[in-house]
């Protein structure tokens, strides 16, 4: 387990500018958005987060990225309370990790790139942060065939050395890992919420011990329950696989089916597969239209890692996924403001500029496509897409983009009916699709 000692500077800058120490009161900690804003500030003068640890940096950081230089010393002014939170951590048999450590997933860098989350907080076995195998998700209200086929396709991969990959939310996910862990396999789960509580569970605790379960999660060790999380936790499992199940999915509803989409629309999505046999579901078939591919017919004594291999080389999708714009390097986060600022004042605009920066440690390359005609809608739609990374009221958009509050809830019921915003209630917040 990493102890406080253990941690490099720059986890250590981190933590305090990204994580929640368990106070409830203090400045709020950075959204993924604007640390990657930070990361570019860095990279461009090749520096370090731990760098930022010296007041004059962080001073200069704040102003480059456009953050609060307050908010910012405030944050890194919290080592006492980082003391205290990672020795309660270390107690309860907890590690932390950052994205510029060494052992971090490599896959969530590489298939999420700007996406992947600056901590990580686990329990288990780190050697199974390599990741690999088959990711099994699914409903939580899965019916009695659902949750038989989840549990034999959970048991067969443990059988044959496979890694399963889940959410660990109930339904298929729990049926599914439970499976896979009494028939003697590894298990990595990725959870929303509750990391503490889940890993001291008595069901948890041998295998965990006995280095056949790993539990990971972007969020503070303690935190309840919330949609955002939930929806954000799916990226996490596909990246963290080689290949996916869909075992149930209800048509445009659910976390289910809004992970799958969206690991369908990537540039190079894992292949993503759906139980076709015993299933009638709309939303499984509706999968397939999108690019989704028919579970193969399995018996006991194939080898899982090999059959989903051929199956997905020899499987056409049913169809291709939507995919995003590519852009090349990493680029600063005002590029893509400017470009839509530009499009909206222009008769001309990007039907699908990207909604984030790409400022991964590790950057790729690619080509903008052409612009092609647009409304004045779909021209700012990309702005508002920016700043939903995390859920956000009407109010405070409407503040942060200096726009009018009318107007903007005009744009978000139509962003809302087209299915790239998401609205939540109690209180009314929106967030992007798959954010």
């Amino acid at each position: 387990m990493t102890t406080m000692t253990a941690m490099s500077e720059d986890a250590k800058a981190i933590v305090l500018l990204c994580g929640r120490l368990g106070v409830r009161e203090g400045p709020q900690p950075l959204r993924q958005r604007e640390y990657n804003d930070l990361v570019v500030w860095l990279r461009n003068r090749d520096r370090r987060p731990a760098d930022l640890l010296q007041a004059a940096v962080a001073a200069e950081a704040a102003a480059g990225a456009g953050l609060p230089a307050e908010r910012l010393a405030n944050l890194l002014a919290r080592g006492v309370q980082l003391g205290f939170a990672v020795e309660r951590w270390n107690q309860s048999g907890l590690w932390v990790l950052c994205r510029s450590d060494a052992d971090y997933p490599a896959r969530f860098k590489s298939h999420l790139r700007e996406k992947a989350p600056p901590i990580l907080f686990g329990a288990g076995d780190r050697a199974l942060l390599v990741g690999g195998g088959l990711a099994i998700v699914g409903s939580r209200d899965v019916d009695e065939a659902g949750e038989r086929f989840s549990r034999d396709v959970g048991a067969w991969c443990a059988r044959h050395g496979l890694p399963v990959v889940s959410g660990g939310a109930r339904g298929v996910d729990r049926f599914a890992m439970a499976a896979a862990l009494d028939a003697g396999g590894a298990v990595i789960g990725v959870l929303a919420d509750s990391l503490l509580r889940r890993s001291v569970a008595r069901d948890a605790r041998a295998a965990l011990s006995d280095g056949r379960l790993l539990l990971i999660s972007p969020h503070h060790p303690e935190a309840g329950f919330s949609i955002g999380a939930a929806m954000g936790r799916n990226k996490l499992v596909y990246a963290m696989a080689d290949h996916a199940l869909v075992v149930s999915a209800t048509f445009e509803k659910g976390g289910t089916w809004e992970g799958a989409v969206e690991e369908l629309r990537r540039e190079d999505p894992r292949p993503v597969f759906v139980r076709a046999i015993g299933s009638t579901l709309r939303g499984n078939e509706e999968l397939v239209a999108r690019g989704a591919r028919r579970f193969p017919e399995w018996s006991p004594d194939d080898d899982p890692a090999e059959l989903l291999r051929e199956a997905a080389a020899a499987t056409a999708p049913g169809a291709p996924g939507r995919q995003g714009d590519l852009f090349g390097g990493a680029r600063e986060p005002s590029s893509v403001r400017e470009s839509a600022l530009e499009a909206a004042g222009g008769a001309m605009c990007s039907a699908n500029v990207p909604d984030a920066p790409d400022v991964p440690e590790e950057a790729s390359s690619g080509v903008r496509p052409a612009p092609a005609p647009c409304s004045v809608y779909e021209a700012v739609l990309p702005l508002i897409l920016v700043e939903l990374d995390d859920a956000i009221a009407a109010d405070e958009l409407a503040a942060r983009l200096e726009i009018q509050k009318t107007q903007l809830n005009a744009w978000l019921g139509r962003a809302v009916a087209e299915e790239r915003v998401t609205k939540l209630t109690r209180p009314v917040r929106y967030i992007r699709r798959g954010a």
